[in-house]
């Protein structure tokens, strides 16, 4: 194999992660997710031991700016998901030490602590 025709095949085979990554992170698949970080961190050492030398910049322009892309949507899809955990554990939390109040066995009115996943305070 030439050194032009291994700088495509690595440029699409990482392409192929990217795509299988955004999948993953769609469907909120965290195992598939750290599977296919690692295999990008592989291709992190492999790139720069790249030879291009013999290609024209036209030549990987427009598979270079689909990695740049794909590489963008999945930052954003990584930061939606972080974001979704933490108002989740935040409403979680608020719920915890919200005690709220309750009839008890006796008809008192009382505090009582108990969790909710609701935020009821709206």
């Amino acid at each position: 194999m030439n050194a032009q025709q291994e700088v495509f095949d690595t440029l699409k085979e990482f392409k192929q992660v990217l795509l299988a990554e955004r999948e993953a992170l769609i469907k909120n698949d965290s195992t598939k997710v750290v599977e296919l970080v690692e295999k990008k961190q592989l291709f992190l050492e492999k790139l720069p031991e790249l030879n291009p030398a013999g290609l024209k910049k036209e030549d990987l322009t427009g598979l270079a700016e689909e990695i740049k892309q794909l590489q963008q949507t999945n930052l954003l899809l990584t930061q939606q998901a972080l974001q979704y955990q933490e108002t989740v554990m935040e409403a979680i939390t608020k719920g915890v030490k919200n005690s709220s109040t309750t009839y008890s066995k006796k008809g008192n009115y009382t505090a009582a602590d108990q969790a909710s996943l609701i935020d009821q305070s709206l």
